[in-house]
């Protein structure tokens, strides 16, 4: 079973995460679904379209929900390229420091690529 990654398709940074995550996971393990196309179809699971824009997220196979920097370490788990930055990301007491960190990049993507963004989302 594969791990499901909701990610914006009209935020160019989204879009740039996803295309390094792809290009890192060798076997594909991940199956990447624009939260877009997601909220179209008949969804297992409810999230707001606002949440679903604040952060990552993804899908385990167990069927857990992961999000944000916990979403971010777990992917990083997957390669062997990124294996040892993910282990480290799960040092006791890491998302004190590690949630902050991705809340302050996520609040202000729109800073990073904003003029290539299709639409308003990179404001959100």
């Amino acid at each position: 079973m594969k791990i499901y990654a909701l990610y914006d398709a009209n935020c160019t940074l989204c879009q740039e995460s996803k295309r390094i995550f792809q290009k890192i996971d060798r076997k594909t393990k991940v199956n990447w679904l624009s939260l877009q196309e997601y909220e179209k179809t008949d969804q297992e699971y409810s999230f707001s379209a606002i949440e679903l824009r604040r952060e990552l997220h993804i899908i385990l196979p167990d069927k857990r929900v992961l999000k944000g920097f916990e979403a971010v370490r777990k992917l990083l788990l997957i390669s062997p390229y990124t294996f040892l930055i993910g282990a480290f990301l799960y040092i006791p007491y890491m998302h004190v420091i590690g949630r902050p960190i991705y809340g302050w990049i996520a609040k202000r993507r729109h800073q990073f690529k904003a003029h290539k963004c299709s639409d308003d989302s990179c404001s959100l």
